[in-house]
């Protein structure tokens, strides 16, 4: 209950309320599913669609604090235009940015989780299975804003591409994920990873890790609700 009421006593209530009623229906609207913490709204264009049968207060929460190592500055919000799902809860952490393009594109799945420093880049499309986590300080981006051109002066890459997360996917402090990126279900990406190509002829419940990426370990997963670390008092000299 104490906790319950320390959340409810931390969101910018003004903005949460215009966030809401500017971009869901009134049915949706009127019970606040989104939560806004310390926002910053660049550009509030574009279309958001909640796709879940039940609609509760605080669902879906942008920006609250949640690591202390990382400032208490809420989240960046700038949509110029694009789409943006989600397909249940979902909770982004303190210090993250998102920017979607006039025609981009994201999906949320159910239960997606960004710790804290999340910053995401979707001018194409970006969608997140259900039951992904991301820890701190990772990167998305399905364009590189810019093109290379060959000596002949003829374009080589188009410059974007779309990435899709499986589900039960964790992926680790410092990744950068680029365009083109496809993952598999039940997979783990070791800290300070870069994601880059297609992943998925990868079996599942594997650990991912290096750059390049190569296969570190497998039949192994994290499982959330039972991961604590039990730190002994003795200390090595």
């Amino acid at each position: 209950m104490l906790k319950k009421i320390f959340v409810l006593i931390k969101v910018s209530w003004l903005y949460t309320i215009y966030f809401n009623f500017h971009y869901l229906p009134f049915s949706q609207a009127i019970k606040l599913p989104i939560f806004l913490f310390r926002p910053k709204l660049l550009k509030c264009k574009g279309i958001i669609e909640i796709n879940s049968e039940i609609i509760k207060p605080g669902m879906i929460r942008m920006g609250g604090f949640r690591v202390s190592l990382y400032p208490n500055t809420g989240i960046v919000w700038e949509n110029h235009g694009g789409k943006v799902i989600f397909d249940g809860n979902c909770s982004i952490g303190n210090a993250s940015a998102i920017s979607i393009g006039e025609k981009g594109k994201i999906q949320f799945g159910n239960n997606f989780s960004a710790t804290a420093s999340l910053k995401l880049t979707a001018f194409h499309y970006i969608h997140f299975k259900k039951n992904v986590l991301l820890a701190w300080d990772i990167i998305f981006m399905d364009t590189s804003f810019h093109r290379l051109k060959d000596k002949n002066n003829n374009f080589v890459s188009k410059g974007f591409s779309p990435i899709y997360i499986g589900e039960n996917n964790w992926i680790t402090a410092k990744c950068v994920v680029l365009p083109g990126t496809k993952t598999p279900d039940n997979c783990t990406f070791g800290a300070g990873s870069i994601l880059n190509k297609d992943y998925t002829n990868c079996p599942d419940n594997i650990l991912l890790a290096g750059n390049p990426l190569t296969i570190k370990a497998e039949n192994i997963f994290r499982d959330s609700d039972d991961d604590c670390i039990l730190y002994e008092i003795k200390y090595d000299e």
